[in-house]
């Protein structure tokens, strides 16, 4: 998982301003590498971002239909013997990071 940073799951808007309700997407000109065989990795103009752990899922979640909570539900179901509370922190947090280098938009 991405290192955690400050987000309070318990509070519905977080430190960058948007709504656990919006709807992430990738950014014009950013895709996941689809090489098979090769590191995750996340292509953006700029070059390329190493996806470690679940991070590639938290960004093939990123489709413009699901909701940040969709995306924390999922993750939840999909790593059962995780704390519910730390996935929600670790998703918004990454989310935010990858909002700051214009990876992700919102709508």
């Amino acid at each position: 998982w991405p290192a955690p940073g400050g987000f309070r799951p318990e509070a519905e808007n977080d430190a960058g301003g948007f709504l656990k309700h919006s709807v992430p997407r990738l950014a014009h000109g950013c895709r996941l590498s689809t090489v098979a065989g090769q590191e995750d990795m996340l292509l953006i103009p700029e070059g390329a971002l190493r996806l470690k752990g679940p991070s590639r899922a938290i960004v093939e979640l990123c489709d413009g239909q699901r909701t940040i909570r969709d995306i924390v539900g999922e993750l939840q179901q999909r790593y059962p013997s995780e704390d519910g509370g730390k996935i929600e922190v670790e998703v918004v947090t990454f989310l935010n990071r990858l909002r700051e280098k214009r990876v992700v938009e919102y709508e």
